[in-house]
């Protein structure tokens, strides 16, 4: 399958974010630039190396998707991060962090966005769903991060906001970052069940796979 749509919609989400970003704070600093470029960079990487099959089932996936609208409140939870998160500290300056809060929030992220891509490479069933893929053959994969935790992605989308809404300079934008960690630990547990009942293979991997998110802890 050809790589040019994964590749337009790369470029098309990396330009409308940045656009969005910009308008909200009126400027464009090096921390938003960093934030950008990190978000683009990643994007990059799971679009040229991903399953090309996948980018079909993450812009229309298949029927019986379960906990629909988790899916759609972490979209709007992430929108309303960047935004206020923007907003804040390019006009408003509410509760702006220090630049030095910023740099630091960076290793943070680039972290998480290197995770995220790593599990979507490894896994060409990562989709924005949850639901079994019956028509793309879909079967258990516990290669890549998987060998040490059940759902890397989950992890990487529980640290990324806070990242985000530090990186972006804003501590009122931690309030929807972290209702954005929640929303995805809840969808952690909803989709482990749903895959122990369903995924051939899940409930044993899942026993020798002790920890959902963070190895030795949870």
């Amino acid at each position: 399958m050809s790589r040019a749509v994964p590749l337009a919609r790369w470029g098309a989400s990396s330009f409308v974010l940045a656009t969005m970003l910009m308008l909200c704070a009126g400027r464009v600093n090096a921390p938003l630039t960093a934030y950008l470029l990190i978000f683009a960079g990643a994007g990059l990487v799971a679009a040229v190396l991903t399953d090309a099959s996948l980018d079909e089932e993450r812009r229309r996936p298949g029927p019986e998707e379960a906990y629909p609208n988790s899916r759609r409140g972490a979209t709007a939870l992430f929108l309303v991060t960047v935004i206020v998160a923007a907003l804040d500290d390019g006009r408003f300056h509410w509760t702006a962090l220090s630049r030095s809060t910023q740099i630091l929030a960076l290793p943070v992220l680039i972290l998480a966005a290197a995770l995220q891509a790593w599990a979507m490479i490894a896994n060409p069933f990562f989709s924005t769903t949850i639901r079994i893929q019956p028509e793309r053959s879909h079967v258990l994969i516990t290669r890549g991060p998987y060998r040490f935790i059940r759902h890397p992605g989950y992890l990487a989308m529980i640290v990324m906001m806070p990242a985000t809404a530090m990186a972006l300079g804003s501590l009122m934008a931690l309030i929807p970052a972290t209702c954005y960690s929640a929303l995805i630990r809840w969808r952690t547990k909803r989709e482990d069940e749903f895959l122990v009942e369903r995924l051939a293979g899940y409930a044993g991997y899942a026993a020798q796979i002790r920890y959902r998110l963070v190895p030795g802890f949870w």
